[in-house]
C-alpha cells in the first residue's frame, strides 16, 4: 500500500489545558474511531424543505453512494481497521482497531496525558492525515482523543434554597401549556458519561424508581422510559447505590451529579409529557460521542422524536473544539431539523463569558447553531410590594463557582452566520465582531424557585439552563399534538421569526440582564422585544399553539 497521506482540514487541536505527557499509547489498546464522510451538500438555512423528510428521503438525497463507502471501508480494512457500522446512508462509518493501526492509517500525535479534573487520557494535538486513496471524500476522524468536550448547563447548587419550587403543574399553569400529554409523541434525552483517567468513563446512572415516585406524588402516569446506548449505558439503581458508597469522594461527588442532572431532565419531561415516549441516549463526551449519539438520534431504530433535549455545550471558541467537529455536528443537526426534530438546547449558565478568560463575550456551540432551538434561562423575583416578576436570570457573580451563582447565557455566534430567518436587530458587544447568530430564541425557568425534583428517593431542587431545555422539549410535543396534521412535525425555531409568532407566542421578559464577572465583565440586557438574554421571552403555550397554527 502506497504511504501518501493528505492533510485533514479542520482536524488540528491543541493538547487540553495544563495537560501533561504521562506516556506513549499501548500500540495493542484498542481504540473506536468514528469517520466521517463527504455527503451531497445538504441545502442552505433559506432552502430547508418545508415539510418533513424521513429517514428513507434523507438517505436518498444526502447519502453517500454506496460504492465511495465501499472504497473508504477497503482502505482502511488495509490499514487493520475494522469496520463497525455505517449510518446517515454513509455519512458516519464506525470503525476499530489498535493505536498502531490508527496511527499508520491517521498519523496522530497521540499520547497518554495527565489532564486537570479527567485524569489520564489520550490526546492528540496538531492535525490529522488520511490515506490519499480516500482523502477527497473524508471530512473528519473523531475519537481518537478522549478529552471531555461538553460542559452541563445545571445551576451550581451550593446555596441553601428556601423558596418552594415549581412543580409540573405550577409550570403548566404558568407558561400556559396547551392541553395533552404527550401521547402519541417522541421526545429524546441526550445524556453524557464523563471520562475518570486511564480510559474509564463514568456514566451517570438510570432510576427508574425516582420517576415512578416523582410521578406518583404529582398524581401523573408513569411513563414509558426507553434507554439508548450509544458506547455507554448508565448504572443500574443497585450500581448507582454501591459506586456512591465505594467511589473516592472526587468521584462520588461527580456520580451524584451526573445521575441528578439525569434525572432532573428525565423528570421535567415526565412530569409534562407523562404518556409520551421518552428516549435517554447516552454516550461518551467526546467528540465521537456527539456525532455517534446525533446519528442514532435521526437514523437509529428508535422513532424519530419531534423533540430533543440538549443540556451540554462549550464555548465556540474552546480551544478544544475542532472546526471538523463543529462542522459534523452543525451537519447533523441539520438532518435533525430536515426530519422536523425541534432540538432544544440549553443557552449555558455561565452567562456573558461562557467561563472563557478575556473581555470578549462568547456563546456556546451547539446552541450557537441555526439548526436547534436555543433555550436561555429565567427567575422568579418579588418585590417590595409583593407582586412577582420572571426576569433574565442572574445570580451573582453571573457565573457558575463552587460557591453558588450562574446566569443565562446569551448573545452573538462568531462560529454561525446570522441565518435569514432570525431578522432581528441584536449587536455584538465584541468590537467588529461579524452579524452572527443571536441566542437564545426562547426562555423558561433556570433559577429561583428552581424545579420540584427528586433523586434517589429524596426532594433535591434543581435548576439551570439545563432545566429549561427539557421544558421547552416537552412542550414541543404538546403543540406538536393539539397542531392540525399539516402543522405537525416542524422545526420550529425559524417559525418563531415569521410573522407576529414571537409576539403572539410569549411573554416578553424586559427586565435582567446576564453580565458574567470578572470575565467579560459586560452584557446583554433583557428589554421589550427580543434581547439577546431571554429571546422572545417565555412561553405562552396557548398562544404560540394558536400562532404556529397560522404560519
Amino acid at each position: 500500500m502506497a504511504d501518501t497521506h493528505v492533510q485533514l482540514a479542520g482536524s488540528r487541536r491543541p493538547l487540553p489545558h495544563n495537560a501533561i505527557r504521562v506516556r506513549d499509547v499501548d500500540p495493542h489498546a484498542i481504540v473506536d474511531v468514528t469517520v466521517t464522510l463527504k455527503g451531497p451538500d445538504l441545502p442552505a438555512p433559506e432552502q430547508m424543505p418545508d415539510k418533513a423528510l424521513s429517514r428513507e428521503e434523507i438517505v436518498q438525497r444526502f447519502g453517500v453512494p454506496a460504492e465511495t463507502v465501499r472504497k473508504v471501508e477497503d482502505v482502511l480494512r488495509g490499514y487493520g481497521l475494522q469496520v463497525v457500522e455505517v449510518k446517515q446512508g454513509g455519512r458516519s462509518i464506525r470503525v476499530r482497531g489498535t493505536a498502531s493501526a490508527m496511527i499508520a492509517a491517521f498519523k496522530p500525535e497521540l499520547g497518554i496525558y495527565h489532564v486537570p479534573g479527567q485524569g489520564q487520557i489520550r490526546a492528540r494535538h496538531g492535525v490529522l492525515m488520511v490515506p490519499g486513496e480516500i482523502a477527497d471524500v473524508v471530512e473528519g476522524v473523531f475519537g481518537l482523543d478522549q478529552r471531555q468536550m461538553a460542559k452541563r448547563h445545571a445551576q451550581a447548587a451550593a446555596l441553601v434554597r428556601t423558596l418552594v419550587p415549581l412543580t409540573p403543574a405550577d409550570l403548566v399553569k404558568r407558561y400556559h401549556f396547551p392541553d395533552g400529554d404527550g401521547a402519541d409523541r417522541t421526545i429524546a434525552i441526550a445524556e453524557f458519561g464523563q471520562n475518570i483517567g486511564n480510559g474509564q468513563v463514568l456514566p451517570p446512572a438510570y432510576l427508574p424508581s425516582d420517576v415512578s415516585l416523582f410521578c406518583k406524588r404529582q398524581g401523573l402516569p408513569v411513563p414509558v422510559v426507553r434507554i439508548e446506548s450509544v458506547g455507554l449505558s448508565p448504572l443500574s439503581e443497585q450500581q448507582f447505590r454501591a459506586e456512591i458508597q465505594e467511589l473516592p469522594k472526587d468521584l462520588q461527588d461527580l456520580l451524584f451529579v451526573q445521575t441528578a442532572e439525569t434525572m432532573m431532565d428525565i423528570e421535567i419531561v415526565a412530569g409534562l409529557c407523562p404518556k409520551a415516549d421518552i428516549g435517554v441516549y447516552f454516550a461518551t463526551w467526546g467528540e465521537s460521542g456527539w456525532i455517534n449519539l446525533l446519528d442514532e438520534v435521526t437514523s437509529g431504530k428508535g422513532p424519530v422524536p419531534v423533540a430533543l433535549s440538549i443540556s451540554y455545550g462549550l464555548a465556540e471558541e474552546a480551544t478544544d473544539w475542532s472546526h471538523g467537529a463543529m462542522a459534523s455536528i452543525n451537519q447533523r443537526l441539520q438532518i435533525a431539523a430536515m426530519q422536523g426534530v425541534t432540538v432544544c438546547v440549553s443557552s449555558g449558565d455561565d452567562g456573558s463569558g461562557c467561563n472563557q478568560p478575556g473581555k470578549r463575550c462568547h456563546v456556546a456551540f451547539p446552541t450557537s447553531s441555526p439548526y436547534v432551538l436555543s433555550v436561555g434561562g429565567t427567575m422568579l423575583v418579588t418585590h417590595a410590594d409583593g407582586k412577582s416578576e420572571e426576569v433574565a436570570w442572574w445570580e451573582a457573580p453571573g457565573e457558575r463557582t463552587q460557591q453558588g451563582g450562574g446566569s443565562t447565557g446569551g448573545g452573538v455566534s462568531v462560529l454561525n452566520p446570522r441565518p435569514p430567518w432570525q431578522n432581528v436587530s441584536v449587536a455584538s458587544l465584541n468590537p467588529g465582531a461579524a452579524n452572527g447568530r443571536v441566542v437564545p430564541d426562547v426562555a423558561a425557568l433556570a433559577g429561583p424557585p428552581l424545579y420540584d425534583l427528586l433523586l434517589d428517593g429524596h426532594a433535591l431542587p434543581d435548576g439551570g439552563t439545563s432545566a429549561a431545555a427539557p421544558l421547552w422539549a416537552a412542550l414541543v410535543a404538546r403543540i406538536d399534538a393539539a397542531l392540525p396534521a399539516g402543522k405537525r412535525q416542524r422545526f420550529l425555531a425559524p417559525l418563531l421569526y415569521k410573522g407576529d409568532v414571537g409576539r403572539a407566542g410569549f411573554s416578553d421578559v424586559v427586565s435582567g440582564q446576564n453580565t458574567s464577572r470578572p470575565s467579560p465583565g459586560k452584557g446583554y440586557t433583557a428589554k421589550a422585544g427580543f434581547d439577546a438574554v431571554t429571546g422572545w421571552g417565555v412561553p405562552n403555550g396557548q398562544g404560540l399553539l394558536a400562532a404556529l397554527a397560522a404560519v
